[in-house]
């Protein structure tokens, strides 16, 4: 099957063995987490300022972690990342089976694993670009990533709504402890060897500033940045009130929602796929309004609806939505970036993803704290319709520039 093609290279196949541990137990365990806190305390607050400090985290180191992925092995940081994720996994599950868990320590430990995923999340999506020879097969390779994301958000959620009220929130953390360890195992496999060519030593803080540079120079690099930044801010945080949803609008409780994590998760897989059958990074951008429109139209039904099935299918459009924008700017990202800054380039992305999404975590817990969390989502996805405005307004002028950017790079792959 097309979705399936680049899944002929073999270092490839052993990360995504391992990405696909990784992702299964991650989304359990956020399940888990956000249950935990929202059960332990009772607040959105709290419940948005856990989600705020693990993203915040991340959003600090991201900045580091791209000049570390042009400079240094990506196979070795990934190693060393992943261990610390599994250990960090280890003593989360031992604390919570101990009946020891607090909001404190879990907040401390929830901080820790952002700081290393934000470590390591511009290498490992930089490393896909070198794992893949042939660059024909890199959307693919990208989307396919994004499928593999996806379909843990349907089971991991799922697989979480089910087991925490038959065995409790610390064996789901065990659960990931054991995947994140498994990730380690498949990493290991890879054969990795790096490019060769060597690049000009330079200080780090001017590293730092060529990347920044770059990519606050660079027009249309620049928007799709900002870009999603925007969505992420006033639209993404709205998994952060899930919860919330679950328990105080339809009385339910982890396996509702558990249900709708996962219902968010089917619509990104559906997106996801459809992404990945793509051959090329041309028409993406087109894509990306598509999925910025279906994005706004089911945050404004999920705020209004009381009756389940309608929620989980406005659930669905919204992933559906989100993951076609957040697929298509990544693959648009690392086609027309050139390779010896790539690795800054996304970590930019991913730094101000973060910002945002650890912002805007903090600002839904808050305000739905006030106002209520229907009418907050709601007023996130007027935001939201408003970037697709501009957006569509800059279409044309966006394409153009991405455009010639894509052939340009289309011509380096052929000389290499």
């Amino acid at each position: 099957m097309m979705i399936f093609k680049s899944l002929s290279s073999k270092n490839y196949r052993f990360f995504f063995a391992g990405q696909a541990f990784s992702n299964l137990g991650n989304m359990m365990k956020q399940v888990a987490v956000g249950w935990l806190v929202y059960r332990i305390t009772g607040s959105a607050l709290l419940l948005g300022l856990v989600s705020f400090s693990r993203e915040i985290s991340a959003f600090l180191f991201s900045t580091v972690a791209g000049v570390l992925a042009d400079r240094y092995n990506k196979h070795r940081l990934l190693m060393v990342c992943q261990s610390i994720i599994a250990v960090n996994a280890a003593v989360l599950a031992s604390l919570t089976l101990a009946d020891q868990i607090n909001f404190e320590l879990l907040l401390g430990l929830e901080i820790l694993f952002g700081l290393v995923s934000g470590l390591e999340m511009p290498s490992r999506h930089a490393f896909v670009n070198d794992l893949v020879e042939d660059k024909n097969y890199l959307t693919n390779a990208i989307a396919l990533n994004s499928s593999l994301f996806n379909t843990a958000r349907i089971l991991g959620p799922a697989l979480a709504g089910v087991l925490i009220p038959l065995i409790g929130e610390g064996y789901c953390f065990l659960i990931y402890a054991l995947a994140s360890f498994s990730v380690v195992a498949f990493f290991s496999g890879i054969d990795y060897r790096p490019n060769p060519k060597k690049l000009p030593a330079k200080r780090f803080t001017k590293e730092f500033a060529e990347g920044a540079a770059y990519a606050i120079s660079t027009r249309h690099i620049r928007f799709i940045i900002l870009f999603v930044a925007g969505l992420t801010l006033v639209g993404v945080s709205y998994m952060v009130v899930l919860p919330v949803f679950a328990a105080d609008v339809f009385d339910g409780g982890a396996v509702i929602f558990g249900y709708m994590t996962s219902a968010v998760g089917v619509g990104s897989l559906i997106g996801a796929v459809f992404v990945g059958t793509k051959k090329n990074a041309l028409g993406l951008d087109k894509l990306i309004l598509l999925g910025t429109l279906l994005f706004a139209l089911g945050l404004a039904v999920f705020s209004f609806s009381t009756l389940l099935w309608v929620s989980l299918l406005a659930l669905v459009t919204t992933g559906l939505g989100r993951v076609i924008v957040f697929t298509g700017s990544n693959t648009l990202l690392q086609t027309i970036s050139p390779e010896e800054k790539r690795g800054r380039v996304l970590s930019f992305y991913i730094m101000l993803f973060m910002g945002s999404l650890s912002l805007g975590s903090f600002l839904i817990g808050w305000i739905s704290d006030t106002i209520g969390a229907p009418l907050t989502v709601f007023c996130g996805s007027i935001g939201v319709l408003l970037l697709a405005g501009y957006y569509a307004k800059s279409l044309p002028l966006l394409r153009k520039r991405t455009y010639r950017a894509i052939k340009k790079s289309a011509l380096l792959w052929e000389r290499n």
